[in-house]
């Protein structure tokens, strides 16, 4: 069954990072991909409301559902967040800083590196 409700949220996530990212394309004025900042803004948003919401007896349907699949395939920036903040509030300063600096740093340069691997000259 989780299987089944990643999968579902996953396409209907990926549907929708599309969708709405695409009505706020980068504009001449505005050098910023847009879209994608408001679908990574509101995939928070949504990962931050529903995270104490969520009643207890559907939190094994939601969890996969939501946050693996749709939240997971909308914005992987949601997760992490919520996994920063919780270092934040385990008390964790150091390890949360240490976190967000590796993540971003390491993963702007992955992407760099891949793209530079496969670069045609």
């Amino acid at each position: 069954m989780n299987i089944f409700l990643i999968c579902l949220g996953g396409s209907i996530g990926a549907l929708s990072r599309f969708y709405l990212s695409s009505l706020f394309q980068k504009s001449e004025n505005f050098e910023i991909p847009l879209g994608i900042l408001i679908v990574n803004i509101s995939g928070c948003f949504l990962l931050g409301l529903f995270y104490h919401l969520m009643d207890s007896n559907l939190e094994r349907y939601l969890t996969p559902f939501l946050f693996v699949g749709f939240l997971g395939a909308f914005t992987t920036f949601s997760a992490f967040s919520k996994e920063s903040l919780e270092l934040l509030y385990q008390g964790n300063f150091l390890m949360a800083l240490l976190y967000v600096i590796l993540s971003v740093s390491s993963c702007l340069g992955a992407t760099w590196l891949g793209m530079y691997l496969t670069r045609v000259s």
